[in-house]
């Protein structure tokens, strides 16, 4: 196949992955937010791998605000913004793209902790690092949002691979698991999998 059609099939799959992470599912046809009663977290213990002082300060930073009452106007989700900011407090981003090699080493500690995760970190922060890096001109949120989406694309990315290849030590047996799973790897983004009757967790 041409390399430029390559490109640019990739390029148009990172487009409808940025309509996905950053909440715009229009009409949901993989099924995301079809109300499941488990959590992604209930399923796979995945480690925390940015420090929780980054994380906490990135969240204050970038609140998130429901829409108002008797309006049909949603604001921007900050989830962007929260990754953009976490990845940075990482030394994980270089301009407009993940530094693979600044990820790698903020999460020695995580990897060192959990040492059934090293391989597949390493795997999957490679293969994320070169998906979401094709061209992150494709990347821009279609509604113009401030933050680059390209760090919860990443991040999104890293943790799904991590829950598709969950170590068995720490994974559970249940249906409810294996249809997360199934779903993910349809393409819907992890962290819409955070969430119990529709409510969703915060986006790290």
């Amino acid at each position: 196949m041409d390399r430029y059609v390559v490109v640019l099939l990739g390029a148009m799959l990172l487009v409808v992955s940025v309509e996905q992470t950053m909440g715009h599912l229009r009409h949901d046809p993989l099924g995301c937010h079809n109300g499941t009663q488990i959590t992604v977290d209930e399923c796979c213990a995945i480690p925390a791998l940015a420090d929780k002082s980054i994380v906490e300060k990135c969240k204050s930073e970038h609140p998130f605000r429901p829409p108002k009452k008797n309006t049909k106007e949603h604001g921007p989700h900050p989830g962007a913004c929260i990754a953009e900011c976490i990845l940075k407090g990482m030394s994980a981003f270089k301009g407009k793209q993940i530094d693979a090699a600044g990820f790698k080493k903020a999460i020695q500690p995580a990897v060192k902790a959990n040492p059934n995760f090293a391989k597949l970190l390493e795997d999957a922060v490679k293969t994320c690092e070169q998906r979401v890096n094709v061209d992150t001109e494709f990347s821009v949120s279609p509604d113009k949002a401030s933050c680059n989406p390209v760090g919860k694309l990443f991040i999104n990315c890293v943790y799904g691979t991590l829950f598709e290849q969950c170590p068995t030590g720490v994974w559970q047996q249940k249906d409810e698991c294996t249809l997360l799973k199934d779903k993910i790897k349809k393409g819907c983004p992890y962290f819409a999998m955070r969430k119990h009757n529709h409510r969703h967790m915060r986006p790290t």
